[in-house]
């Protein structure tokens, strides 16, 4: 029985996972506990694993199969599952980002792959990674869930966050509690400053001595009339030669504002997003966006696509076939670098004026299927070589010591 289990079995849990359970036992350093549900509340993480998982959940994909040609696209089942309708529930947008934020958070996503009596793939259901355990023994695996019951490898789509046994994830939000626990505590104790108006600690200073039921008296007038934000902006009238001494800090003193940027550029450490996507902008080196995208790409998306990728092709996709994520879309910069691009593209021979405005959303016109070729480019056997030669030869220069024509000799 795995472990997950005797600990969903002693404590009578449903719908919270046994990964929660530890997680709930182990506070950060700060005091404060981070779980994948409560890391949510923290704005740059539910920026941060909302933007990728929307990003995998849109982006087109295609099934390719290897041709004389290379690899090109074909048509399949499984693309229509991934890009219109994954289940009756779920259309393919919402099918992928539930998956990714799942697997962003918990470390592990899962989707039952439901077929028919003939083998083909009906839908993908996603199902709650509290209710999945997986139990390994020897070399054989298999996955338990809480209603279903066993469920095969090949029966069970598995998105999984990097782990140290490959077979299942760890979860970022609990790796990094530490990081996003002191992002917590910052955000109450700002909260607790704020909803006393911003004043910090203070300690009224009396020249005599005063019992303790004058001192708690005055400490109660206090907070009672100048206490929270409701009472900001209240004078203040002190007697008795009475003086206010701060205690701690203000938060420009604890520079608050330093400390909650490197929060957010700690949540970009963590999940690969560029601190710009984040809204933080004090590093923001990119001369242009499509530098910036290119950058998201490659730090981040590209490797959960991969892991898309891979795990398709292993379960659901006949041998040979691959998964092909469509990323111009994301990646062509602007308006002016696509006409760049495309320009020098159709120029040089790689594209036809028609596949250019095609990437444009652009209708195609009229001999604009060829291939343009450079003026000052020529095959090597083009048979216009041999024409010009000869014309050269008849009509052209004559050759040093032989008859001009006319009479006479040429020479240099």
């Amino acid at each position: 029985m795995a472990l997950r289990d005797l600990v969903r079995r002693a404590f009578g849990l449903s719908s919270v996972s046994a990964s929660n359970l530890f997680l709930m036992q182990e506070a950060a350093s700060s005091g404060e506990r981070v779980t994948e549900e409560t890391a949510l509340q923290l704005a740059p993480v539910y920026r941060a694993v909302t933007l990728i998982a929307n990003d995998l959940g849109r982006l087109p994909v295609n099934v390719a199969a290897g041709t004389a040609r290379g690899m090109e696209p074909v048509e399949s089942p499984v693309a229509d599952l991934l890009n219109l309708d994954a289940n009756r529930y779920h259309g393919a947008f919402e099918f992928r980002r539930t998956l990714s934020l799942m697997a962003l958070r918990y470390g592990n996503a899962f989707a039952q792959i439901v077929r028919s009596g003939r083998g083909e793939v009906l839908e993908l259901v996603p199902l709650l990674p509290a209710d999945v355990t997986l139990h390994a023994k020897g070399s054989s695996i298999h996955y338990v869930h809480g209603e279903i019951g066993e469920l095969q490898p090949e029966d069970i789509i598995h998105l999984r966050a990097p782990g140290s046994d490959g077979l299942w994830g760890e979860s970022p939000v609990r790796l990094a509690r530490e990081a996003l626990g002191l992002q917590k505590a910052m955000n109450k104790t700002a909260g607790a400053l704020y909803a006393n108006a911003g004043v910090p600690k203070l300690a009224f200073v009396h020249p005599g001595a005063l019992s303790g039921a004058a001192m708690q008296s005055i400490a109660d007038s206090y907070v009672s009339k100048h206490g929270g934000a409701a009472n900001a902006g209240r004078p203040l009238v002190l007697g008795e030669g009475m003086r206010i001494e701060r205690i701690n800090q203000t938060l420009e003193d604890q520079m608050f504002a330093a400390s909650r940027d490197f929060s957010v550029q700690e949540v970009s450490r963590i999940f690969g997003v560029p601190t710009v996507y984040l809204s933080e902008h004090s590093r923001s080196t990119f001369a242009t966006v499509s530098e910036l995208t290119r950058s998201y790409w490659d730090t981040c998306l590209v490797h959960w696509c991969a892991a898309w990728s891979d795990e398709i092709r292993r379960k659901l996709l006949p041998p040979g076939a691959r998964l092909l994520w469509d990323t111009r879309d994301m990646l062509k910069g602007s308006f002016m670098e696509q006409v760049q691009a495309l320009r020098s593209a159709v120029e040089a021979g790689l594209l036809t004026q028609n596949e250019a405005r095609e990437r444009l959303n652009l209708n195609p016109v009229d001999g604009g299927d060829e291939i343009l070729r450079p003026a000052n480019t020529l095959l090597v056997d083009d048979p216009g070589d041999d024409e010009e030669d000869e014309d050269d030869d008849e009509g052209g220069f004559p050759i040093a010591g032989e008859p001009a024509p006319g009479g006479g000799s040429a020479s240099r």
